[in-house]
């Protein structure tokens, strides 16, 4: 397998992990207008683009091999978005990355996606690695990592950067052979 499947969809206890489409245009117009960040980075800052991401932006990266972008869906309702990206095949590693609708925060969302698409990545993939990586100052998404069973590896020292400047990224890893 060298990419990740169109229809890719996964089911926990709570949420349903699918990839996002034209009929969450309203959703995510209630999203854009209220400045609630928690899409993927590639999400319009403006309703006028959601059209255009719904249809192709936000797929984008899943033509390319290299990840994919997943609405997090509870009771019907888009209260975060998942992703796996940064995706080398050969290497066997990739990425997760997630958020959380400020309104539906505190409710255990981020750790059960993670293990979510965790599970079906060494289920249904070749791929043995998956890393995540958080701003060492957000506490919220240090505890979704070790919720999830993710082993903390270091720290990238000014690796990332937020609205003061350069800021330290916490590693973590979880493979193939990990018990979660």
């Amino acid at each position: 397998m060298t990419a990740f499947a169109p229809d890719l969809s996964v089911k926990t206890e709570r949420l349903v992990l699918r990839p996002f489409a034209s009929g969450d245009e309203r959703r995510i117009r209630e999203v854009v207008e209220a400045r609630a960040r928690f899409l993927p980075p590639s999400a319009p800052g403006h309703p006028s683009g959601i059209s255009q991401w719904l249809a192709h932006g936000v797929h984008e990266l899943h033509r390319s091999g290299q990840g994919v972008h997943l609405a997090m869906e509870a009771d019907e309702l888009i209260v975060g978005a998942i992703s796996l990206y940064r995706t080398l095949w050969g290497a066997g590693t990739t990425e997760v990355g997630y958020g959380v609708h400020p309104l539906h925060r505190g409710r255990g969302y981020a750790p059960e996606a993670v293990r979510g698409v965790a599970g079906w990545v060494f289920a249904a993939t070749e791929l043995h690695r998956i890393e995540l990586r958080a701003n060492l100052d957000n506490v919220a998404s240090l505890r979704v990592a070790e919720k999830a069973g993710f082993v903390r590896e270091g720290v990238l020292r000014a690796a990332g950067t937020n609205a003061g400047g350069p800021c330290d990224l916490v590693v973590f890893g979880l493979l193939r052979t990990d018990s979660v």
